[in-house]
């Protein structure tokens, strides 16, 4: 039985990182017969859910300015000394202690997941968290691979230093956009096998969900959907209610001259900054036709959202995995983008004429894209069903690789 730790967030209320850990699950299952997978968590309410064999570990390894990183110095300590001592005598006790370093011990391979926390997209302290638990895995002698992530881009030399130092030790990158695998060669990633194939969400299945109010609303003409994200204009550097408003004029506009019904989905309901419900509920409140609005606000997964979102006739995303559940559903999607991930899709997929930098996001700008695509949503539609079985292929070689490279290492 292969035994695979994932490290990086996977949290189930952020349905884009719940996407990314069950389709990872998937597809390696598609190619391992029997495996286990060690899931990290910070809180066990937020595991997601599964048919496979999971089993939660406290995730471990945080750098945070807060008291869950108190005990990452001594982890790091412990890890340390098993590296250099454990060839010469039994040291098992220097582990036992912590439960997150004892199962990455017992672990046969280490896989990232998180999407695009290798980066400093989030801020200095994620992008040191996630390249800890690298770090551990190097330490321990466990092969780690970087699986359909985004990486980069880094702010300084010393966190693209660190990042070349770390990732060139990894047995396989896979990334799941062009930008991030020509960055990977400008910083001197060159040690691994580097590959571009596609995010794993796209072989994400779909969950049917049981809300006659929902289903009857989805039973209308033009339904629009909407991931608003309460979060971007923080990592997107914007005014909050400006853009509300803006979504708010959106959507009026959108009712009035195309008789559209709008459908409001939170794919991120973390309490806080990130939580969609909030920002949902406020453009909810401002929209002059109600009755034209669904606010979907129930606590589906990412397989039932998936489902929801494929029900569509075009959709308009600030979430990642939002836009990757309309377009491998072949929904014609509209993406607003505030980092690298967005425009990679978006060419992935050929519809790059179809995102908008959050920077350059005006009313105007915005209209005319959904304007376009909603003209020529049918061509849009036609062209996903050619490409998007090509896109989920790519998602499947993710597994292949890591199968081809475990088979060399004498890892089954």
């Amino acid at each position: 039985m292969l035994k695979i730790l994932l490290t990086g967030p996977t949290d189930r209320l952020n349905r884009g990182t719940e996407a990314l850990v069950l389709s990872r699950i998937t597809i390696l299952n598609s190619f391992f017969e029997s495996s286990v997978f060690f899931i990290p968590y910070l809180n066990l309410y937020s595991i997601p859910d599964s048919d496979h064999e999971i089993v939660p570990y406290k995730r471990i390894g945080l750098i945070f300015p807060t008291f869950l990183s108190l005990k990452t110095p001594f982890i790091i300590l412990s890890a340390i000394i098993w590296s250099f001592l454990s060839h010469i005598k039994d040291l098992k006790f220097i582990l036992d202690w912590n439960e997150g370093l004892n199962i990455l011990k017992n672990s046969d391979i280490v896989l990232t997941t998180g999407g695009d926390v290798l980066s400093e997209d989030y801020g200095i302290f994620s992008f040191l968290t996630e390249l800890c638990g690298l770090c551990l895995a190097i330490l321990l002698g466990k092969p780690f691979f970087v699986f359909a992530e985004s990486v980069g881009p880094f702010k300084t030399r010393l966190t693209s230093l660190m990042a070349r130092t770390i990732l060139n030790k990894a047995s396989l990158i896979t990334t799941r956009d062009e930008i991030s695998f020509n960055y990977l060669k400008e910083i001197g990633v060159n040690r691994p096998p580097v590959y571009f194939t596609a995010d794993s969400a796209f072989v994400l299945d779909r969950r049917r969900v049981n809300n006659p109010s929902l289903e009857e609303f989805l039973k209308r003409d033009n339904i629009i959907g909407f991931s608003i994200s309460n979060a971007i204009s923080e990592f997107g550097g914007g005014d909050y209610d400006d853009y509300a408003k803006l979504m708010v004029n959106i959507i009026d506009k959108l009712i009035e001259d195309y008789d559209a019904n709008v459908l409001l989905v939170a794919h991120v309901t973390v309490e806080g900054l990130n939580d969609d419900r909030i920002i949902n509920e406020k453009v909810f409140e401002m929209v002059k036709n109600r009755d034209h609005v669904f606010n979907l606000k129930e606590d589906y997964n990412a397989e039932e959202l998936k489902y929801v979102i494929s029900k569509c006739d075009l959709f308009v995303g600030a979430r990642m995995h939002a836009n990757i559940a309309a377009l491998s559903s072949c929904v014609p999607a509209v993406a607003i983008s505030y980092s690298i991930k967005t425009p990679g899709l978006m060419k992935l997929c050929g519809v790059e004429d179809y995102y908008i930098e959050f920077e350059d996001l005006s009313e105007e700008l915005l209209m005319c894209k959904i304007a376009d695509a909603w003209e020529n949503r049918e061509k849009i539609r036609g062209h996903l069903k050619e490409t998007i079985p090509l896109i989920k292929d790519r998602a499947m070689r993710n597994g292949e690789l890591v199968k081809r490279i475990c088979d060399s290492m004498g890892i089954s």
